[in-house]
């Protein structure tokens, strides 16, 4: 790459390849974004870099990985939020237990830098993600107001820069799953696609405060007065939506299932993961149904009885409220 073809960076591209550990990095004109290609694991794919401000970076994922791998890198000393939409890895501090990030999970990490951490990407697993990363600089003037209701590492770290160890997975709820999809899978390009990403990537940075505020006034009962039992059973739950999505069970089915009465299962679902079971199916069956029509010749109609809709019509509406197109757009907009 020469270097009058590199986008305006702050954080120097030799560190983000070395971070990264990739083959090759290149510029993507008029998005002001740079393209870096994986070589960990056997890997396909790509993460893009969005150098929106100074102080804060978008980072897309697109990776599926062939062959086990762990990387070992240095912290940079940055506040990450990990917004994980597809796919499941690992990532895990020295003398800590490695921690798990999966579909519809949200990681926050805060390490001083140079602090080693390691991530462990599994064999077939296809990654789809949007990591914010912030410095206190960009944060401090926007934020330093609301600092105190935020956990004290994050808060400290809005206020004054300082940086000690925080290392949190919480559920992504209904609002961020759509904006991080967005910033996924918008169709705009050059200048257009920079602005459109820069305005989904503010407001999914409110939504992780957000979510930080959150888990703060739940220190002292994380899950909201859920016992292990409880917690087990929306696992389960989750796991039956995740697999029977095309036709999933009733609510009087599904707490029948796992044992509970429907409005225990209702409520427990949404505190636990943050949107309504009708909300997470949903977001299952058009993740599939975008899936599709990206990477098959299937037809709308033959898609929509796939994911589970006997009516086209019915399909083309729920698909157009959750990405704000109808399929044949989305199709459209994804030829070459």
């Amino acid at each position: 790459m020469k270097k009058s073809d590199a986008p305006n960076w702050h954080i120097d591209p030799k560190a983000l390849a070395a971070y990264y550990e990739l083959s090759g990095v290149q510029p993507l004109s008029g998005e002001g974004a740079t393209r870096v290609l994986p070589i960990f694991g056997e890997a396909e794919g790509f993460r893009e870099v969005y150098e929106l401000a100074t102080g804060f970076q978008l980072v897309t994922g697109d990776i599926t990985c062939h062959k086990e791998a762990t990387l070992k890198l240095k912290s940079d000393g940055s506040l990450k939020f990990h917004f994980r939409l597809e796919g499941f890895s690992g990532w895990g501090l020295p003398n800590e237990q490695e921690r798990q990030i999966t579909r519809y999970s949200m990681g926050v990490l805060l390490s001083p830098p140079g602090t080693e951490k390691s991530e462990h990407y599994l064999e077939g697993e296809h990654e789809r993600s949007v990591t914010l990363i912030c410095e206190s600089n960009f944060l401090q003037p926007r934020f330093s107001a609301m600092a105190s209701q935020l956990p004290a590492t994050i808060g400290a770290f809005v206020t004054t820069g300082e940086t000690r160890h925080f290392n949190q997975k919480l559920p992504m709820t209904t609002e961020a799953i759509s904006a991080a999809n967005l910033i996924l899978e918008n169709s705009y390009r050059g200048s257009l696609k920079r602005q459109y990403i820069e305005a989904r990537a503010l407001e999914l940075l409110v939504l992780s405060l957000a979510a930080c505020v959150d888990y703060e006034k739940n220190l002292d009962n994380p899950h909201k007065g859920m016992t292990d039992k409880d917690i087990d059973r929306m696992h389960k739950a989750r796991d039956i939506l995740e697999k029977d999505y095309v036709a999933p069970p009733t609510i009087n089915q599904l707490a029948r299932l796992i044992g509970l009465n429907e409005a225990k299962l209702m409520q427990d679902f949404k505190q636990l993961y943050g949107q309504t079971i009708f909300d997470f199916t949903q977001n299952i069956r058009m993740d599939e149904a975008k899936r599709l029509l990206e990477t098959t010749s299937k037809s709308i109609t033959e898609i929509a009885l796939d994911v589970g809709y006997e009516y086209s019509s019915n399909f083309t509406t729920a698909f157009k409220r959750r990405f704000g197109v109808p399929p044949s757009v989305a199709r459209e907009a994804h030829k070459p």
